[in-house]
């Protein structure tokens, strides 16, 4: 369904949900590492849940730390034991307000769907600690890899509000507020995506209607942003 160079089973085991909206992200980041040969990087996944990026980055040759705030699931242990990468995959216990490595520790940090978390007690302020903090520990030259929730448009805030248990406390940042997060990188891109997927995940009517919606780069009401961003050397 996606035309991507990865199967849907293999986009659900690195993304865990709505495969046909952020698998949008996957695709740019394979654009940014290209062919460089990335065997000797360190990457550092943050708020990483069930561990499916901390798989893609390992696949590509990467060591990698796989980090959640309460440590990644039993899922990820699972899921990183089944393509043998348990060797290539170390497993931490993580707040990304406050990441517990030197400056300049990793050649490439990445998230997805985890500033809205931070965000949710403590607002942007603690927000904008953690991209600070992706940035100290990123060496000269790093990457930070991103995908992240927006506030999207009016539609997308009632239905969080009324139909998502989390979605009256999670911080959703708009676009504007992403570029400002993103302003203490050196060199940034972000795109958008996204508008009716949301309702029914990965069914095809909405799919085909958000690659209509979404062709413009408006980036009004899309509910997902995603891109990169680089320390200067």
């Amino acid at each position: 369904m996606t035309g991507s160079v990865y199967s849907d089973d293999k986009l659900r085991e690195y993304l865990q949900w709505d495969i046909m909206t952020w698998h949008k992200a996957l695709i740019h980041w394979d654009k940014v590492l290209g062919d460089t040969d990335v065997s000797s990087y360190e990457a550092l996944d943050l708020g990483a849940r069930d561990g499916g990026l901390s798989l893609y980055l390992a696949e590509k040759g990467m060591r990698v730390v796989c980090s959640d705030l309460y440590g990644p699931t039993a899922e990820a242990f699972e899921l990183h034991g089944k393509y043998n990468m348990l060797g290539r995959i170390e497993h931490a216990t993580i707040n990304a307000t406050g990441i517990p490595y030197d400056s300049g520790r990793f050649d490439l940090v990445v998230f997805k769907s985890v500033l809205g978390g931070i965000g949710t007690f403590a607002g942007i302020e603690s927000i904008k600690l953690a991209l600070s903090e992706m940035l100290r520990v990123l060496k000269p030259g790093g990457i930070l890899l991103f995908a992240e929730n927006l506030d999207g448009s009016k539609f997308h805030k009632y239905a969080r509000r009324t139909f998502v248990k989390w979605g009256k406390t999670w911080y959703y940042p708009t676009l504007m507020e992403m570029k400002e997060l993103l302003g203490i990188f050196d060199e940034s891109f972000i795109r958008t995506y996204g508008f009716f997927s949301c309702i029914k995940k990965d069914f095809a009517p909405f799919v085909l209607t958000d690659r209509l919606v979404c062709r413009s780069n408006s980036s009004k009401g899309h509910y997902m942003a995603y891109g990169h961003a680089v320390k200067s050397i």
